[in-house]
């Protein structure tokens, strides 16, 4: 069981909600169906959202096979949408949900073959039926329940019911950025504090 110090309970540190609708045939469908914004989320621990953590396309030219990546706004699937609509959302949490949420990330990826995506979840959640794979996730579903399981927030219905539109309404997150993917510089947010040295040695993927 983690140790929980007072000092983790009282410092507040800061982690960020990355939603977007790329360019790719799949994103297309998703959106129109669903008639929302964005159609991907992510979750990161800096503004400009150079390293991101969620379930997607492994190889930038195919949707499938996908699974859990770590991803950028600078390369794969992302780069390539530089005009792609994006929103960059942050979240006050605690330093010790933020070391537990990072420390489960790194340790995600370092196992990230035993971790698939949960292509019937989309569907399901379009039809409002919770549909839940052990090991297996949709974007959204992911987020959403990450942040429950560390206690960053508190969800009104399965995680595996939240669209992307779902996330940008959770309770506690404040919007800090919105407009064009390529638009998303340093220079909008200045300094930031640095991520936790668990959640910064980890390899780089892409979609």
């Amino acid at each position: 069981m983690t140790e929980i110090r007072l000092d983790s309970r009282l410092k507040k540190r800061t982690l960020y909600i990355f939603l977007v609708k790329t360019d790719s045939l799949f994103s297309r469908v998703i959106a129109l169906f669903t008639k929302t914004n964005y159609t991907h989320a992510s979750i990161g621990f800096d503004p400009c959202c150079n390293s991101l953590y969620s379930f997607a396309r492994i190889y930038t030219a195919l949707p499938i096979p996908a699974g859990f990546v770590k991803e950028s706004t600078k390369t794969g699937l992302l780069s390539l949408s530089p005009n792609a609509p994006c929103a960059v959302f942050k979240i006050k949490v605690t330093e010790q949900t933020y070391e537990d949420i990072a420390k489960e990330l790194q340790r995600m990826y370092l196992n990230k073959e035993r971790y698939g995506y949960n292509y019937l979840g989309p569907i399901a959640c379009f039809f409002g039926i919770p549909f839940k794979r052990k090991h297996h996730y949709f974007c959204s579903q992911f987020v959403a329940e990450l942040l429950e399981k560390h206690r960053a927030v508190t969800l009104t219905k399965p995680a595996s019911l939240y669209h992307p539109r779902d996330i940008e309404k959770l309770k506690g997150l404040e919007l800090i950025y919105k407009g064009k993917l390529s638009e998303l510089t340093p220079e909008k947010f200045g300094r930031h504090e640095p991520p936790l040295e668990t959640a910064s040695k980890q390899n780089t993927n892409v979609w």
